[in-house]
């Protein structure tokens, strides 16, 4: 039964591609309503047949000329045809009709951003972000920074998502870009100032524990890290990324038993990784248990063929242990590797 209204769509888009050829072929008789004609050009360019896209938005333009709504679909069509200029045009005869569609300013962005004019893009990005409110402005803020990021303006892309941020505190996409932002700009203590204002009206958002935690982290305050992360955790106890981090934090303050307590739950929560085994090895290294972090060293370099430094490190285990021999054959095999002879 769940099939039953698929195929009754089918039937009426096949319907509605028979009405349309008869159009197209000068049937006097047939008729397309507007909504119609937008279900049909998008129906071309799902099947990735633009020729017939760019005719159809044609005809359904010239049957409504005044409609903004297919305006805007031949615009779409063109912009995917390269045909920038052109789409340009029609886009200034949509905004006529219609200066409240987002969807005229996206397009003339990508436009502008084809024909290398970003500073035109972002202008018009600038100038319409006072025309809309709420989900709509956030993504024109998204597509701003997209633009700031294309053409490394790294402090603008900042701002512009922590403007997101602004007018949807839990946008997930922006928190995670912004995390990474943060870091990239050096702009922490701004950030741990907008993480707090996020928390303080939603304490149960993982994310900003997460990102609150990141940010103390770039500033070196590892403890005020490790109290934020374990709010991430408490919250979303299978958030790896947080134990991955709090695991960092351990080891700068030096607590080697906390962070490979934090560090073996990333992989009970992940996919094995190589960098987790090293660190993990370099704890046990560091508690003196050189036999145990031999193991661990192993297994990253079992993920991590032919890297010349994990061997060595194989080898200071057995330093450690004054097991000259097997350090020495360890050490061949490294320089081997760095020798290429592999």
């Amino acid at each position: 039964m769940a099939e039953l209204p698929n195929r009754e769509e089918k039937d009426e888009l096949d319907e509605l591609l028979t009405q349309y050829e008869q159009l197209r072929e000068g049937g006097a008789q047939s008729f397309l309503e507007e909504e119609a004609f937008e279900r049909i050009i998008e129906h071309f360019q799902q099947k990735e047949m633009p020729e017939k896209a760019l005719e159809a938005a044609l005809i359904a333009v010239e049957r409504y000329p005044y409609s903004s709504t297919l305006l805007i679909r031949k615009a779409d069509v063109l912009v995917l045809h390269r045909r920038y200029k052109e789409a340009l045009r029609v886009l200034d005869q949509a905004e006529i009709l219609d200066s409240r569609d987002i969807n005229i300013y996206i397009l003339r962005t990508d436009a502008y951003l084809a024909l290398d004019q970003p500073e035109k893009a972002v202008s018009l990005l600038e100038r319409s972000l006072g025309k809309f409110e709420g989900e709509e402005k956030v993504e024109l803020l998204f597509e701003l920074a997209d633009v700031y990021d294309d053409y490394e303006d790294f402090e603008k892309v900042f701002d512009c998502l922590k403007e997101v941020l602004k007018e949807d505190p839990l946008n997930e996409e922006a928190l995670y870009k912004i995390c990474f932002w943060t870091d990239f700009t050096g702009r922490n203590e701004e950030g741990i100032r907008l993480y707090q204002e996020i928390l303080d009206e939603h304490p149960f958002s993982e994310l900003a524990w997460f990102n609150l935690g990141a940010a103390y982290q770039g500033l070196r305050l590892y403890e005020k890290a490790i109290d934020a992360y374990k709010y991430a955790v408490a919250i979303e106890e299978k958030f790896d990324y947080a134990y991955r981090n709090m695991g960092d934090a351990f080891i700068r303050l030096h607590r080697y038993r906390d962070a490979i307590e934090v560090l073996e739950r990333v992989h009970e929560l992940a996919k094995p990784e190589d960098v987790i085994y090293e660190a993990i090895g370099y704890c046990y290294e560091k508690l003196k248990q050189p036999a145990i972090a031999r193991l661990q060293y192993r297994k990253a370099s079992h993920l991590r063929k032919d890297d010349s430094r994990l061997i060595y490190k194989i080898a200071c285990t057995y330093f450690s242990e004054g097991q000259w021999s097997a350090a020495y054959k360890q050490i061949e095999v490294a320089l081997r590797i760095i020798r290429g002879e592999f």
